[in-house]
């Protein structure tokens, strides 16, 4: 097994807090894993300390690849590089790796599922003023677990729906000032089943906020290293 982070554990320890699920458990379950004779080697990572031809040449009869979804999808928004704006699972994995976090004021977190949540609640034993979840949809549509937000509300995040984010802005200095939303109402259902927000001309109005948590979906980076940009990748 090679492991591109310190340890063992991929999503389930960088991705997942603590409080849903205990680094005990995960850790009592690795060792049941190694003590069957797997071998594991960690801070190795695909396409940079190795390639699966380096591996079929080492001797491997076959690679299994469980990457993990650690790319954050741009919210596509206009000014979503500024200062302030963090990717989710960025946000999580930094948390997880136990590294200084430099978030403070109020954050605002957009997206409606897990992982959104899991920024919101995280964001909040980091000890910051005001959380806010803005989602497109109502809470109806949320993708979330219904438990983990009935969780976030008794906690203290604030919960808005039917906004969807147009702008991240900015002062003179380059310093965050917030998100310019529009309000939503929903139409027909898309191709997921749910109603699909439609934006309301006219009601962009500044959620003010000193950082922004991106967290709307999650992919892959497999197309990255085998698509041509890593030399000699496959065999």
């Amino acid at each position: 097994m090679f492991e591109s982070l310190p340890e063992a554990g991929g999503m389930l320890r960088y991705g997942i807090p603590e409080y849903r699920l205990p680094k005990s458990v995960l850790d009592l379950e690795i060792a049941q894993i190694l003590d069957l004779g797997v071998q594991l080697r960690t801070n190795v990572a695909l396409g940079r300390d190795f390639t699966v031809a380096s591996l079929k040449e080492e001797g491997f009869a076959a690679v299994f690849l469980g990457l993990g979804a650690w790319d954050s999808s741009k919210m596509r928004v206009q000014n979503e590089d500024a200062p302030g704006v963090l990717a989710g699972i960025e946000f999580l994995k930094q948390f997880g790796l136990r590294r200084p976090m430099n978030v403070s004021g109020t954050v605002a977190v957009v997206g409606g599922g897990n992982t959104a949540i899991d920024c919101a609640r995280t964001a909040l034993r980091l000890g910051v003023d005001e959380v806010k979840v803005l989602y497109r949809r109502t809470r109806a549509e949320m993708p979330a677990n219904d438990s983990e937000i009935k969780d976030a509300i008794e906690e203290g995040v604030n919960m808005q729906f039917l906004i969807a984010p147009t702008k991240v802005v900015t002062g003179e200095d380059g310093t965050l000032k917030g998100i310019e939303c529009q309000r939503c109402e929903l139409g027909e259902p898309d191709a997921s089943g749910r109603r699909s927000p439609k934006p309301i001309r006219g009601s962009e109005y500044l959620e003010p906020c000193d950082f922004i948590i991106s967290a709307i979906g999650q992919s892959t980076t497999v197309a990255d290293l085998v698509d041509g940009k890593v030399p000699d990748m496959l065999p």
